[in-house]
């Protein structure tokens, strides 16, 4: 019996050993970051390192735990999206495993090529907030403080909320391309259309990166919707090519 002729009910108890075998990724993966903690903090600290070093008179990175309760919840927050990041490719698997048999043989296609582009896509999203963004955006409040005559001291919750909302927040942003390239393959989007509505896209880039950046000053506004704009182009540029892909394809089957 082919997949899609199984009984409703046992449909949803593979769906269930789907969510198990999810859960089960998710909380070993969150184990390890918890255990990694002193590992994972001096990496989100980088950055403001990095930040420190450019202003004049640099002084150590130091982060404050005002509440008592601040350690432990920090250390669970920042253990449990470590697990989540560590077992994603599982979680991914897991999922395409179950709705694969469900798919046409043209969607099919589609799947490895797709996780395979948006894992590279999110992991460049990632480090070009850590490696560019992160670090210039420090700066700029640490100086605006100087300016300000205020002095600059964060706590340790405000700080790893701050840096996790933005590296997250950058990795899904630059899944846009993707998205697009997957929707003109589909035939559910055109370019022409996008195109025509250029401006309208425009103005929910502009909500997207207020939704998803932390803050909604114009600085890191800015810093969040260049880079989006920047990834709409390159998914304008994708979508041609899927479509004159999709074009050969169905002359090719259609023959002369």
């Amino acid at each position: 019996m082919k997949d899609n002729e199984k009984p409703f009910l046992e449909h949803i108890e593979d769906l269930r050993g789907v969510i198990l075998k999810c859960a089960g990724a998710i909380a070993a993966g969150s184990i390890l970051g918890v255990f990694g903690i002193n590992q994972v903090m001096q990496i989100l600290r980088w950055p403001l390192a990095q930040a420190q070093a450019g202003l004049p008179n640099p002084t150590p990175p130091t982060l404050l735990a005002l509440q008592v309760t601040d350690p432990m919840t920090v250390t669970l927050q920042i253990g449990i999206g470590a697990g989540i990041l560590l077992s994603l490719p599982f979680v991914l698997f897991f999922i395409g495993q179950y709705l694969l048999p469900a798919l046409e043989r043209k969607e099919r296609g589609l799947v490895l090529p797709a996780f395979s582009v948006g894992a590279l896509l999110f992991l460049s999203g990632v480090c070009f907030c850590y490696f560019l963004v992160l670090p210039g955006a420090l700066r700029f409040f640490q100086e605006f403080n100087r300016w300000l005559g205020l002095e600059t001291s964060w706590t340790m919750a405000s700080y790893t909320d701050f840096v996790l909302q933005m590296l997250v927040g950058f990795g899904i942003s630059f899944e846009l391309p993707l998205i697009m390239v997957i929707l003109a393959r589909l035939g559910i989007l055109r370019k022409a259309v996008v195109a025509k509505h250029r401006r309208h896209a425009v103005v929910a880039l502009v909500v997207v990166a207020a939704c998803v950046t932390p803050t909604s000053d114009p600085f890191n506004l800015a810093l969040m919707f260049v880079p989006l704009y920047g990834l709409f182009e390159l998914g304008l540029a994708g979508m041609s090519w899927a479509e004159r892909k999709e074009t050969f394809h169905s002359e090719t089957l259609l023959g002369p």
